[in-house]
């Protein structure tokens, strides 16, 4: 050991994992790291991965499902032991022809109206999560509400906000849910359309922390207080929200939670357990700033 050391040794990994068949090495696939939403999920699934000695070697695909594809050829050629797909990333049916040639594969925040056949699922329960930003804002006193989803891919948090609002005798109207990508500026845009209305919403919900962030600037721009005139509660609890003016009312994901589970079941299937849940959930939570307060208009 005293010779290696002085000799600057250092195994050759590359020749271990000829002999069992690992490398150590997870890949992790993502759409973007533009939102800062997914660098944080990175940051927590790489922490859990050095824990279980793994590496990781991660990719965007810039929403380009082609450049998924080629993504993921190159890495298999680099014998990786495992990958981590999130949502918007990849063709779920190129993802599920992998998964069926035995390749250890688990969807992390996977998109909400697509329900993989049997490929390994890590969650948040949107549908809570929209039930939360419902209940916070009607204890606040809010009636006149507005949502900015991404109708297809957010589809259950769209459903929990509606079916919270209708358990409190308030109808969802359809001008009141403006379609968003889950970007500052169509957040930005769907609240000018909001605003618009005669009747402009008390509080909006939008459904992604980044469209938050647009709410606010457009609520700004139009001489409008945040949040006397108007609460904004977004989703993530990505790490700028605690550091806006205001500081942003959010429903929480719990990304360390989120990237252990994750990774417990990449490892179940790598280490050989044919016993690998179809999906696990974690629990969102309400994290209360000052984008939001309590309604006294009449």
């Amino acid at each position: 050991m005293q010779c290696a050391q002085e000799l600057g040794y250092r195994s050759n990994v590359l020749a271990r994992s000829l002999s069992n068949h690992k490398t150590f090495t997870i890949a992790l696939i993502l759409p973007t790291l533009t939102n800062p939403f997914y660098p944080e999920i990175v940051e927590a699934l790489e922490h859990t991965a050095r824990d279980h000695d793994y590496q990781t070697l991660f990719c965007n695909t810039h929403f380009h499902f082609e450049l998924g594809r080629l993504q993921m050829e190159r890495m298999m050629s680099r014998w990786v032991d495992g990958y981590i797909i999130m949502g918007s990333s990849m063709d779920i049916a190129d993802i599920t022809r992998y998964f069926q040639q035995g390749v250890p594969i688990v969807l992390c925040d996977w998109q909400e109206n697509e329900a993989p056949p049997g490929i390994p699922q890590v969650s948040v329960d949107f549908y809570r999560a929209g039930q939360l930003a419902a209940q916070h804002l009607l204890d606040l006193g809010h009636q006149h509400v507005a949502i900015i989803v991404d109708e297809q891919q957010q589809a259950l948090r769209l459903e929990g906000f509606a079916s919270t609002m209708q358990e409190a005798g308030i109808a969802l109207l359809h001008e009141k849910i403006q379609s968003g990508a889950s970007t500052l500026e169509s957040g930005y845009s769907a609240t000018k359309n909001l605003l618009a209305h005669p009747q402009r919403p008390t509080a909006i919900f939008a459904a992604t922390d980044w469209m938050a962030m647009g709410a606010l600037e457009a609520a700004l721009d139009a001489g409008l207080r945040v949040p006397e005139d108007l609460s904004v509660i977004g989703l993530d609890d990505i790490m700028l929200s605690a550091h806006l003016h205001p500081p942003l009312t959010t429903i929480a994901v719990p990304k360390a939670q989120l990237a252990q589970e994750t990774m417990d079941l990449l490892l179940k299937q790598i280490n050989g357990d044919k016993d690998v849940p179809a999906l696990r959930l974690v629990e969102p939570y309400l994290v209360s700033r000052q984008s939001t307060t309590t309604n006294t208009t009449a």
